[in-house]
């Protein structure tokens, strides 16, 4: 019931901001765009997102390397795909899904799975503070003004969950070495260790190149994503890739918020992102539906196809751990 009335709450953020975004827009205007929508670049922008998937499924497997473990890449896409999907139902799930689903497949350790989750989104922050700073110096005027309605400008907001957070893991980490004599918190300890070697894996990389360019892939395809669906539609064909860039930053942080694979808080965004760059709201509003909807169409086929291939997949008998070097 307590996870019914959360992902509940959350669902009612998204079509609460949903309909905030669109109380004042045409959606005929919406309607008739869609329908003149290019499908050919609908199709591309679906098959990066893809790509975009193996990517960061190949990826995973040069963070685990300096753990001992080895996966068949395929099974590490398959776990990504489904990830996408359970974001799709449960907001914020997909992360320990994909890592539960690769467990039951090469019995690699759940702890040390979401380690390296946690250093995969550790390293999608920075790359994006990076692509903010790129999109300044190309649309300083649009990124002060996207910062101010967002948070008034001053950055308050970030540094107060920043502040808390610190003081929150400080807390938490005192009551774990405090307490860890005790049965069911040094079981809780041993779970967050595995964690930390998780993310401490990344001072151990082999692959280290390989690491940072395919990190960088995953931005450039979600870049080509978008500037692809851009073409797909009459009112956003000439929009530029400077432009597309200041779009997918504010598409992300719109994606931060928790709610059901970003509904209603990525098209506020998009509707806003488009806005400060002089095209319409509705403009937005169509771009946001229309590839919000290509990529779960996309999330669900590969996720469920993914999840299907894994867990009727024989089972290892013996764990893939092998000795580092």
């Amino acid at each position: 019931m307590k996870n019914a009335i959360k992902y509940t709450f959350f669902l009612a953020i998204g079509l609460l901001l949903l309909w905030y975004a669109s109380k004042d827009v045409d959606t005929k205007q919406i309607v008739e765009s869609i329908q003149q929508a290019n499908w050919f670049w609908i199709i591309v922008s679906m098959v990066i997102s893809y790509v975009a998937m193996i990517i960061r499924g190949w990826r995973w497997n040069i963070i685990l390397e300096p753990l001992g473990y080895r996966s068949d890449t395929w099974t590490n896409i398959h776990s990504v795909a489904f990830g996408y999907l359970m974001n799709d139902l449960i907001p914020r799930s997909g992360e320990l899904a994909r890592c539960g689903l690769l467990n039951r497949a090469e019995h690699i350790p759940v702890d040390k799975l979401f380690g390296t989750v946690i250093l995969e989104r550790v390293v999608d922050m920075m790359i994006l503070v990076l692509v903010v700073a790129i999109t300044t110096l190309v649309h300083k005027n649009e990124v002060n003004e996207l910062m101010t309605l967002v948070d008034g400008g001053k950055g308050s907001l970030l540094l107060i969950l920043a502040i808390v957070g610190i003081v929150g893991l400080v807390v938490f980490v005192y009551i774990l070495k405090k307490f860890s004599h005790i049965a069911f918190i040094g079981k809780v300890a041993s779970f967050f260790i595995g964690i930390g070697n998780g993310i401490q894996s990344i001072f151990k990389l082999k692959r280290r190149v390989a690491f940072i360019l395919s990190s960088l892939a995953i931005w450039a395809c979600w870049l080509l994503m978008s500037q692809t669906m851009m073409y797909a539609l009459p009112i956003t064909e000439n929009m530029q890739i400077q432009d597309t860039l200041f779009f997918m930053v504010a598409g992300a942080f719109g994606m931060l918020i928790p709610t059901q694979g970003g509904i209603g808080a990525y098209h506020y965004m998009s509707k806003i992102g488009f806005e400060v760059l002089g095209y319409s709201g509705a403009a937005g509003l169509t771009f946001a539906w229309i590839s919000w909807v290509a990529k779960t169409i996309v999330e669900f086929i590969v996720g469920g196809v993914g999840f299907f291939i894994v867990t009727t997949k024989k089972i290892k008998p013996k764990p893939t751990h092998v000795e580092s070097v």
